[in-house]
């Protein structure tokens, strides 16, 4: 099971946590991994290419399935690549409910 972890402070995503395996799929065929890591990492390629005063720290560890990412100084462009990015997983998660569970929280730091 894929989980991601979403906090939200103020109504901006501040960090995006992806971890574990879908097991679709055997490992080079599960297109639920593969899905998530492709919409993910393209996000996170835009930002950085595109949002030029966003500051974010990034943290992949691709043995764990795990990706972190810390939205540090947030600009507007960050957060619309951001809340694209929550809609193109929802929909892998409204397609393949039973390997993918999303979680949005609230925080106050």
């Amino acid at each position: 099971m894929i989980n991601v972890n979403i906090l939200k402070k103020d109504c901006l995503i501040k960090r995006i946590e992806i971890e574990g395996h879908a097991n679709y799929s055997v490992k080079g065929s599960d297109i639920v991994c593969a899905g998530v890591s492709s919409v993910v990492i393209g996000c996170i390629n835009s930002i950085d290419e595109i949002c030029e005063d966003t500051i974010f720290k990034l943290k992949i560890d691709e043995k764990k399935g795990s990706i972190k990412y810390n939205s540090i100084k947030s600009t507007e462009n960050e957060q619309l690549l951001l809340r694209s990015l929550l809609i193109s997983l929802k929909c892998i998660e409204k397609n393949y409910s039973d390997y993918i569970n999303i979680n949005m929280k609230e925080v106050k730091y």
